[in-house]
């Protein structure tokens, strides 16, 4: 069973009320083990997403590790396999395990359009980027160092990256404007490149895979193992090692007392349930939730570290983009699909140096997010939209509502869903004003 983010917070909350029996010594103290849980998350989730993407396709098939793989089409409702799928970019990503040796990457050059190349350590910070951004438009031939590589082997001809763990994800995202313009992002897609250094065996990437969060056993040795993948001296590693469960001091998991193995199923379900109710509380205005600004290059603050990981791992940090959540109304109230609204955005536009987005999904039972079919197929709205009509002072309505405004208004609709549902703002590239949020989206208006 593949186990998502959302179930994890649902089995917290049902874990929570399980008795856990009689008392038992504890490896890491109570009041530590919140911070041991913190410490590990992020490397489990990296791990369990890991497996999910790589694993092989069929029975017998090579583990899809340092290739790349791209997403080739438009995101439409018929993709479910993630929640709050990216409407704006086509993204092409990769697992990278340096475990055989350097691994390099071809990137071509993308000076017209917006694009990013975001390389994900597993302790989930972003430790290089080349893009619009970082690189000005420029690609290259980049050779992904494990650690320890010595600099006097660097593969000719590319330049360094070095990671401190040999394993990576990559994200490529590259702006697509419209469904006439698939074949041309499909043709960049096609120019990254990613070979082996040195040799690398087929097999999966750790000796114990990721399986259900509530398994206390497998959740401590899959962070062990992920660990032992690291450079020892990486101050996240030492940081995590200081807790005994994760030091290699003690046997496996599996060897432990079966009182030791509850007491920290339910840390873990504490874990998660404290973490989950920490993701409500981000800058929250105007019924808008903006992202942390630590999100992406964590530092020492490793609850931030796991939150996101929980909540939205791979996220962009703030000086790529920055995100918000519409959650209520201006009367503080949740949004709804028999109600019709409107969002306001004043004259002089979004101060963003790329676009802005928002983009429209239907917020499920279990608080998934997926785009739902409308009429005229528009699942977001922003300032590459052409059919736009501005208001005389400069200012811009976007409605939001089920049912098709008056003709003249058409161009500014996104649809809503039947039920609950929850537009996603996207803002790349953001200029100071943004990120600062000295300006902010206006609150939704209910206007029927």
């Amino acid at each position: 069973m593949t186990f998502t983010r959302r179930d994890m917070i649902r089995f917290a909350a049902a874990a929570a009320v399980i008795p856990v029996g009689e008392p038992v010594a504890a490896v890491t103290a109570d009041e530590d083990r919140f911070a041991a849980f913190c410490a590990g998350f992020p490397l489990f989730e990296f791990a369990r997403t890991a497996y999910v993407s790589a694993r092989p396709r069929t029975a017998g098939g090579a583990w899809i590790l340092n290739r790349p793989m791209s997403r080739r089409s438009l995101s439409d409702p018929a993709m479910r396999q993630i929640t709050a799928v990216n409407n704006d970019c086509l993204v092409t990503n990769a697992r990278i395990d340096l475990s055989g040796g350097p691994v390099v990457v071809e990137i071509p050059d993308i000076p017209d359009r917006y694009f990013s190349t975001a390389f994900m350590d597993a302790f989930t910070d972003n430790f290089f980027f080349a893009g619009t951004r970082a690189s000005g438009g420029r690609g290259g031939r980049f050779a992904i160092l494990p650690p320890g590589w010595p600099d006097d082997a660097v593969p000719e001809g590319a330049y360094p990256v070095r990671a401190a763990t040999s394993d990576v994800w990559m994200l490529i995202r590259i702006l697509i404007d419209g469904p006439e313009d698939v074949a041309a992002v499909n043709a960049l897609q096609d120019a990254i490149r990613i070979e082996d250094a040195a040799t690398r065996k087929d097999g999966p990437i750790l000796p114990v895979e990721p399986g259900d969060i509530a398994d206390a056993g497998n959740f401590l040795a899959v962070v062990k193992a992920m660990l032992d993948r690291c450079d020892p001296g990486d101050p996240r590693a030492l940081r995590a090692r200081r807790f005994p469960e994760f030091s290699g001091a003690m046997p496996p998991a599996q060897d432990w007392p079966a009182p030791l193995l509850r007491s920290w199923r339910t840390a873990i379900a504490d874990g998660l349930t404290r973490l989950a109710a920490a993701s409500s509380n981000e800058r929250r205005i105007d019924g808008w939730s903006y992202s942390a600004d630590a999100t992406g290059d964590f530092g020492e603050n490793e609850e931030e570290r796991a939150r996101v990981a929980l909540v939205g791992l791979a996220a962009l940090p703030p000086e790529e983009a920055l995100y918000a959540h519409g959650l209520a109304d201006d009367h503080g109230e949740a949004l709804r699909g028999d109600r019709n609204y409107r969002l306001r955005l004043p004259p002089g536009g979004v101060p963003v140096k790329a676009f802005w987005s928002l983009t429209m999904y239907s917020e499920e039972a279990d608080g998934r997010l997926y785009l739902v079919p409308n009429p005229i197929s528009r699942y977001s709205i922003g300032d590459r939209t052409r059919s736009i009509r501005p208001n005389r002072d400069g200012s811009i309505d976007i409605l939001f509502q089920r049912e098709a405004p008056e003709a003249a208004m058409a161009g500014n609709w996104l649809p809503t869903p039947g039920g609950a549902f929850r537009p996603l703002f996207r803002g790349y590239l953001a200029l100071p004003a943004l990120r600062s949020l000295a300006w902010r989206l206006p609150a939704i208006e209910r206007v029927a």
